[in-house]
């Protein structure tokens, strides 16, 4: 009888071979499991741009007036020209001082590139209502002047701002405009700045394909013409559309690049923002320490230059990782601090973190203490009641109570009416 084995194999030898094979599927299997199991929650639901752990700022670009400006009257002009010298330095109030003088002494189309670059120091105080009204005064101005150029870079400021107010459909409308204008100018500059935010509300709309493949494109253009915070901006851009993939390697990649490129041209602004994304991806690693220590960074940074809004975010996720540390007295301070100013400022990111994170100490100290810490963070009596209520409202709509992965901010859906008897 012949033997079920082909001549020449040892049966034996067969066996302990498909024994190991299997052994090694099942230990890959597991790995996969483990790594699985080990990828952060916002991830694995696709829910990056909720997230509620830490508050993630893009780098986006504001543009200052075009170059092509009116002519002006001596005493204007000066007055002018010691704002963007008091720009260039981040003395943001003397900036607007030194235009609102130079304002009183012109009329008509020569006010468009003095409130143009009002609106970006206002942007940098955080006064994005009036950085709005800015702006879009400019525009208009630029269009009766037939300054094309002019009204893309206000379009392109507009669109940075409905950006942060969670406008995403019509700050890509605008950008985009902006886009079509600063190519048709033949402005590479001007059109890599406009490429790179349209890459920021993408990224924000989940389509990171879109939003990867404008961000190397904004990198390439950016350097071509030399233009070494664009390089800077965009690779950290990149970096985080990388990190809300779930690739932290090259993501880190990018934001390391970043800082370097940032560093060497001294954009503090842009190591600010690169720091805090850092910090965050620090977090999702677990390393609280590193990730606190890059935090504490991007906050005097932001400080530095005045970005009110980067230190509105750094704030949040300071106080974010005191809540994971449980160390919720000094975490409220911070939180406090920062939802005040995001309120205030009608910005879409962070207020929720901040919210979130203060519910979670309401949880663990009690409301008493709650109340007198919210005072302690230099809260008004009104202001006070004002964030108790909005923890009260968020509570029963959290999470882990209301079904996985469901966000305590999102819209609560209306009840089906029924017809009457």
């Amino acid at each position: 009888m012949g033997a079920p084995f082909l001549h020449g194999y040892d049966p034996l030898a067969l066996l302990i071979v498909a024994v190991v094979v299997v052994l090694g599927a099942v230990a890959l299997g597991i790995a996969a499991h483990r790594h699985r199991r080990q990828r952060p929650r916002w991830l694995k639901s696709g829910s990056a741009t909720r997230r509620l752990d830490v508050v993630v700022r893009a780098l986006d670009r504001m543009a200052e007036a075009s170059a092509n400006l009116p002519e002006l009257e001596p005493e204007a002009a000066q007055s002018f020209e010691r704002g963007r010298t008091a720009m260039a330095a981040c003395r943001w109030d003397e900036a607007v001082g030194q235009f609102a003088a130079a304002q009183k002494r012109v009329a008509g189309v020569q006010l468009a590139p003095l409130l143009h670059q009002t609106g970006v120091c206002r942007y940098m105080q955080g006064r994005l209502a009036e950085a709005l009204k800015d702006f879009q005064e400019a525009g208009r101005l630029a269009v009766q002047r037939e300054d094309q150029l002019g009204r893309a870079l206000a379009l392109n400021n507009i669109g940075v701002i409905r950006r942060d107010y969670g406008e995403l459909d019509v700050a890509l409308r605008d950008l985009r405009r902006a886009r079509v204008v600063t190519r048709e100018s033949r402005n590479l500059a001007a059109e890599a700045l406009c490429v790179g935010n349209i890459g920021n509300v993408l990224r924000d709309r989940g389509e990171h394909s879109a939003a990867l493949k404008l961000h190397e494109d904004a990198l390439a253009m950016a350097r071509q013409v030399g233009d070494r915070p664009g390089v800077a901006s965009s690779l950290s851009n990149l970096g985080s559309v990388l990190h809300d993939s779930g690739d932290l390697d090259q993501a880190l990649e990018r934001y390391t690049a970043a800082v370097e490129a940032a560093r060497k041209v001294g954009y503090k602004l842009g190591m600010a923002v690169v720091l805090g994304n850092i910090g965050t991806l620090y977090s999702d690693r677990g390393d609280h320490d590193r990730a606190l220590s890059s935090h504490e960074s991007a906050l005097a940074l932001a400080g530095e230059v005045g970005y009110r809004l980067g230190i509105a975010t750094e704030l949040a996720n300071i106080g974010l990782i005191m809540v994971a540390r449980r160390a919720y007295d000094r975490a409220v301070e911070y939180l406090a601090e920062s939802l005040t100013f995001l309120l205030e400022a009608g910005a879409t990111k962070g207020h929720h973190q901040a919210l979130y994170g203060l519910s979670r100490c309401d949880d663990a100290l009690g409301r008493e203490r709650m109340e007198t810490l919210l005072q302690h963070a230099g809260l008004s009596a009104g202001a006070v009641v004002d964030t108790l209520s909005r923890i009260d409202l968020i509570r029963s709509r959290r999470p882990w109570q209301k079904g996985v992965g469901r966000n305590p901010f999102a819209p609560v859906p209306s009840s089906p009416q029924l017809s009457g008897a």
